[in-house]
Order: C-alpha cells, then sequence, then structure tokens
C-alpha cells in the first residue's frame, strides 16, 4: 500500500510546489491549526471515556480520568490486532476480576454504538456522493448493503435482549450466559445517551479530517468534503485491518473518493497520515504509560 502511495503522489501534477507549499510555507495560522486538531484529539478521547463510563454504570464506578486511562490502555492494545479487537482487551484491565467479561460486554455495544452512527452518517454520504460527485456500479452494490447492514446493526441494537434469546442454544455460550445478561440493564435511554456520545466523538473526528484537508491545500468546496469524509470513514470502518499497518489502507481510500474532487494527492495522502498519527498513534503511545504504571502498582 505505502509503494502504491508512493507512485500515486509522484505522477502527481507540479508536485515540487506543493511540497514546497506543504512543508515549507508553516504559517502562524496552520501551526494553530494543527494545535486545534491536537486539541480535538483530546476532546475526541474524552468523549470516548465519558461514553465507556456510561457504559459500565451498574457494574464498576470509573472516575473520568480512570475511565480514560482505561480508553487509552485499550487503544495501546488495539493497535496490534485486527479491526482492533484488542481493545476490548486493554481497556478490561482497569476492571475487578469478577468484571472483566461483563466489560468486554458493554465494550462491543460501545462499539456497536459507534459503528451505528459511522454507518448511517456514512450512507448518507454515499447517496450525496453518488448523486454529486461519481457514480459506478459497485457504489450501487455498497449502498445497498450500506442500507442492508445499517437497519441490521440497528434493529441488534435497540433490541439487545433478543441476541440473548437467539443464543440460549448455544451450548458454549451458557457458561458466559451470566455475563451477557448485563445488556438487559441498558434502556433505551441509556442506548440513546451512548448513541449521542458516539455521534459528538464522530463529529469531533469529522471536523478534525476537513481541518487537515484544509490545512493541506486540499480545496474542496464543503459540503463535498464533508459527505466524501463520512464515505471516507465508513468505507475504512468496514475494510478489514490492523490499525498499526492501516496509514496505506486509510490513504488509499481516501485517495479514491477524493481524487475526483481535488488532484492534490499529496495534500490528501498527508492529511490522513496526520489524522492517523494524532488520533490513534499519540494515544496509543499514552495508553503504554499506564500500562507501565499498572504493572508497577501491581509489583508493589
Amino acid at each position: 500500500m505505502a509503494y502504491a502511495l508512493y507512485h500515486q503522489i509522484k505522477r502527481q501534477p507540479d508536485l515540487k510546489a506543493t511540497i514546497q507549499q506543504l512543508f515549507n510555507d508553516w504559517t502562524t495560522e496552520r501551526i494553530l491549526g494543527i494545535g486545534l486538531v491536537v486539541v480535538f484529539m483530546t476532546i475526541n478521547w474524552l468523549l470516548e471515556a465519558a461514553k465507556w463510563r456510561l457504559l459500565l454504570i451498574g457494574t464498576e464506578k470509573f472516575s473520568l480520568w480512570k475511565s480514560l486511562q482505561s480508553v487509552l490502555t485499550g487503544v495501546a492494545v488495539s493497535v496490534i490486532t485486527p479491526n482492533r479487537i484488542g481493545e476490548y482487551m486493554g481497556r478490561i484491565l482497569f476492571l475487578r476480576n469478577v468484571h472483566k467479561l461483563q466489560g468486554v460486554t458493554v465494550t462491543i455495544i460501545g462499539s456497536f454504538a459507534q459503528l451505528i452512527v459511522t454507518g448511517f452518517l456514512g450512507l448518507i454520504g454515499l447517496i450525496y456522493y453518488i448523486l454529486n460527485v461519481q457514480h459506478s456500479p459497485w457504489l450501487n452494490v455498497l449502498l445497498v448493503a450500506s442500507i442492508l447492514l445499517c437497519v441490521g446493526l440497528t434493529y441488534f441494537y435497540f433490541h439487545l435482549e433478543k441476541f440473548l434469546e437467539w443464543t440460549a442454544g448455544i451450548s458454549f455460550l451458557k457458561k458466559i450466559r451470566t455475563y451477557l445478561e448485563i445488556v438487559k440493564r441498558f434502556d433505551r435511554r441509556q442506548l440513546i445517551q451512548i448513541l449521542l456520545l458516539s455521534f459528538l466523538r464522530y463529529f469531533v473526528y469529522s471536523i478534525q479530517f476537513i481541518l487537515l484537508l484544509r490545512l493541506m491545500l486540499v480545496d474542496v468546496p464543503l459540503p463535498d468534503l464533508l459527505f466524501t469524509v463520512w464515505l471516507i470513514f465508513w468505507a475504512m470502518a468496514i475494510v478489514p485491518t490492523i490499525a498499526i499497518a492501516e496509514i496505506g489502507i486509510r490513504g488509499e481510500t481516501a485517495l479514491f473518493f477524493l481524487l475526483p474532487l481535488s488532484n492534490n494527492q499529496l495534500g490528501i495522502v498527508t492529511a490522513t497520515i496526520l489524522l492517523w498519527l494524532i488520533n490513534l498513534i499519540i494515544p496509543a503511545l499514552i495508553g503504554c504509560l499506564f500500562v507501565f504504571r499498572m504493572k508497577i502498582y501491581e509489583d508493589e
């Protein structure tokens, strides 16, 4: 992927002039813009910590600070696992042993909420993209699949108790059924609150990417950029990957959808890399420090 990205960028017209603009002309405005993206990163993970704390109501009491440590530890573990499934294991390190399996269950509920928000806004972005930017048969297939997936996810999310009924006959799940019963604690109001926090986090993430694209001189009308960014996030959410190696996939996905709108390939890839570094790698490194402190505490 990195090799493919390199060759795509290499073919960009006026590449030297673009490099000069991107990396040498650092005005105060651009530096402040990057600083604002970092501030939004903090807000992003604070919102996720608030959501994690809400999910744990009835299981274990967490302060917002402890919840944030748990979330960032999950990020640290997730970067070396497919589709970040290690995030569940990282978060439950902060839970008491008797609550760890329940912690996995509520983490999955939170992930579903985030996927529903990403799916529905991605679906809106896809419809806009097909109508106003580019149309192709495979995008129609993606549209149908997205509609079915979003409807299915939403039904499952608001009928969690039916999931328990469906799994009642699965023998290997009977031993952990007690831990799965936790889903019954969440009423519709709480599920909507979790969705709202997921939406706020998604909104912050969208602003970050749009701001970075603007800072990297990707000149696209705001409506086109907004809806295409939503589509990019949805495409990245459904593509299997490993977080530590996903920068190539992120770059290729962003290029695929944004190239019909802008020929600044270097700017698109640079913005994508910066978003990945700021929102994933920096929090993962901070999360590693929390893991280290936990080990010291346990050794004592």
